[in-house]
């Protein structure tokens, strides 16, 4: 997949059916705030399974202290960014 170039816009729109997967949200609308203090589903194991499926859907691996970084979807939405601009 070629994911060069991509807006916030077209993460989000990408990465909602894979966290809506991984949380068992249903048509979910992603948005920066949401955290695992916002969401019920969001447990480590979770975490864990969308960071996965993030760097299998847009093709590149986090680093660490990337991830030691992530707090909520914001921060996830632009680490992806980072990465596919």
């Amino acid at each position: 997949m070629n994911t060069w170039n991509m807006t916030r816009n077209e993460i989000i729109e990408q990465l909602n059916p894979i966290a809506g997967k991984i949380f068992k949200i249903e048509d979910v609308v992603l948005t920066d705030e949401m955290s695992a203090e916002t969401v019920e589903e969001w447990t480590s194991l979770a975490f864990m399974q969308l960071l996965t499926a993030v760097e299998e859907h847009f093709g590149f691996k986090f680093k660490m202290m990337e991830l030691l970084q992530l707090k909520n979807m914001g921060d996830i939405i632009d680490a992806i960014s980072n990465h596919v601009s």
